[in-house]
């Protein structure tokens, strides 16, 4: 498995080099998601490596699907402890000019996802799925939506749409 970073037309001139073709359009799916490491491909290579079941790979890239209709760049996130350097987690972030960082964060390995809202940003929902994190006030990451099933992404992409509305 390779990790790959740089413009479509770097990465189509590296796999060229190294003897390879690059598979489908690399210029269109990059495009498609800026920011993200290998495009679509790389993000769906960390979440099938990662995941512990193929139904837990396959809520996470429904729910990825899904939310980029939001408006998001999807990364995968960063570590010093792994040896490809990427971590268990990919990062939703808002595609927009200001950057707030991430709206949410789903971790490959167990399909967790950790939003961008307070409590009183939920307030309204008296759903038994969310599940807020017992951190410090004024944390800005505090609700937790497991997608323990296919019923849940629609209440997680709920979740996300509300968080981007708070740093758009």
């Amino acid at each position: 498995m390779k990790y790959l970073e740089g413009t479509p037309e770097e990465i189509a001139q590296f796999l060229q080099l190294m003897g390879e073709e690059p598979q489908g359009d690399v210029g269109e799916a990059a495009a498609e998601m800026p920011g993200e490491v290998a495009g679509l491909a790389g993000i769906e290579a960390l979440v099938r490596g990662r995941a512990r079941s193929q139904e837990i790979a396959d809520r996470v890239l429904a729910y990825l699907s899904r939310v980029r209709g939001l408006g998001v760049e999807i990364e995968s996130g960063t570590s010093e402890r792994t040896k490809d350097g990427l971590s268990n987690y990919v990062m939703v972030r808002d595609a927009g000019k200001r950057r707030f960082g991430a709206v949410a964060y789903v971790n490959a390995i167990n399909a967790g996802l950790t939003v961008r809202l307070t409590p009183e940003d939920v307030d309204d929902l008296d759903d038994p799925r969310i599940e807020l994190r017992d951190v410090k006030s004024g944390h800005k990451y505090v609700v937790n939506c497991p997608l323990r099933d296919d019923e849940t992404i629609d209440l997680a992409l709920q979740l996300t749409s509300r968080a981007l509305e708070k740093v758009r």
